[in-house]
């Protein structure tokens, strides 16, 4: 494929670079999602419960892992989500911290990506800041598709974290808060009732009422803003 791509380069350039966009968003959005659940489930794992691991979910191929709509999302406005993996709950060790390590494993996972994707794009962008080409060369070709793959990381794994961040039912923050609070806690039994529709609700307002009044569309200036203030702290400490 890489090879297709470089012959290319002395062929169209603007086209061959478009081909590189595209590659590195199906790799950076790929190793974001599947990354995110199967933290998920070997978490899980690791605190007893085996469910993830009878249903084939800790696997490496994507399929296993995508939600249709989810993944749709993200491939048209950037944000979305996975198939949730399975758990049982009854099967940990230790129920609290199994459920909180666990509920936090998949966000835990895109952040950490991000990180290190920040701090590999550091290093590449001050080891090639000198470098100029008078035309796209292989080198170039290579140079962009890196540029695009670490920015493209970067900018999947913080908006997954962003998004599964959020309390609402069936997301990693809603059951990380769940697992807070004392039985029967009215908010959790309205999620279970009503998260469904809060978050379609949500959905619904941003990608239509959003394209409006750009002050509704909710989803986005929240990831945005988290995106914004994490991105501030890696500049801060990768210089």
């Amino acid at each position: 494929m890489f090879n297709f791509i470089l012959s290319l380069v002395n062929q169209n350039a603007t086209f061959a670079v478009v081909v590189l966009g595209i590659l590195a968003y199906i790799i950076a959005l790929v190793v974001a999602i599947v990354g995110h659940e199967l933290s998920h489930g070997f978490i899980a794992y690791k605190n007893g419960d085996l469910t993830a691991k009878f249903l084939g979910r800790l696997s490496l191929n994507p399929i296993k892992h995508f939600d249709l709509m989810g993944f749709g999302l993200m491939l048209l406005v950037g944000f979305g989500w996975a198939k949730p993996v399975p758990i049982d709950p009854r099967n940990f060790k230790n129920y609290k911290k199994g459920m909180i390590m666990t509920s936090l494993a998949g966000v835990t996972f895109n952040f950490l990506v991000a990180f290190i994707s920040a701090l590999l794009f550091a290093i590449f962008t001050k080891a090639t800041q000198n470098l100029t080409f008078t035309e796209p060369n292989a080198l170039y070709c290579f140079l962009m598709f890196i540029s695009f793959l670490l920015q493209l990381s970067i900018t999947f794994n913080l908006t997954l974290m962003a998004f599964n961040l959020l309390p609402i039912y069936p997301l990693d923050g809603f059951r990380f808060v769940e697992t807070l609070t004392k039985p029967d806690n009215a908010y959790v039994n309205f999620m279970y009732k009503y998260g469904s529709y809060v978050m379609l609700a949500l959905l619904l307002i941003s990608f239509t009422l959003g394209r409006i009044v750009p002050q509704l569309d909710i989803l986005s200036n929240y990831i945005l803003w988290v995106q914004k203030i994490i991105t501030w702290l890696f500049d801060k400490i990768f210089g």
